[in-house]
């Protein structure tokens, strides 16, 4: 199942008098704990695409109220199934988002004028696979191996950190990305 949730229009009920600005983190808190509400009822696998296109201003503070503890909650809750996308932020509010899940040692998917690319904190190898798959769609271990030029050993620890990150799915022996789902 895949979720999208308009983080301006979450903005815009909680916190009416911002407009298009998440700034401050008692502002990040309350459009957090909204998409919260909005996750509690989802069951099963989910990509949560967290669409920012409307948004002009993200700052670090939010980042991490919003995104960052998003992620490490749904990282510490082994029963939910939750993988998130962010779509729609500019080239800026990538980096501020990247500096703040380096920080933290976390990482997600950002598409960003149509490719996906990991932001924050993933091995090198982890990166380079995760490439791969963008542009392959799917692969098997094997695949990215070859495509690496690495062993199958090294291909399947990549693969295998992308996955417990929530970075790609793995179904039937086939990894993909998020968007592949």
């Amino acid at each position: 199942m895949i979720t999208q949730i308009d983080v301006r229009g979450v903005l815009a009920r909680v916190v009416p008098d911002h407009l298009t600005d998440l700034v401050t983190r008692p502002t990040g808190r309350a459009v957090r704990s909204s998409i919260e509400e909005e996750l509690a009822l989802l069951t099963g696998r989910t990509v949560v695409v967290l669409d920012f296109s409307a948004v002009r201003i993200i700052d670090c503070s939010c980042a991490d109220e919003i995104v960052a503890k998003l992620v490490a909650a749904s990282l510490a809750d082994a029963g939910r199934d939750a993988f998130f996308l962010l779509r729609g932020l500019t080239d800026e509010q990538i980096e501020d988002v990247e500096v703040v899940l380096r920080g933290q040692r976390l990482a997600l998917v950002a598409e960003a004028s149509g490719t996906l690319r990991v932001l924050g904190e993933v091995a090198d190898q982890a990166r380079l696979a995760f490439a791969r798959l963008a542009t392959r769609g799917e692969a098997r271990p094997e695949d990215v191996a070859q495509d690496l030029a690495c062993s199958l050993e090294e291909a399947r620890a990549a693969l295998d950190e992308l996955v417990v990150r929530r970075l790609v799915m793995r179904e039937a022996g086939n990894y993909r990305p998020l968007t592949a789902a």
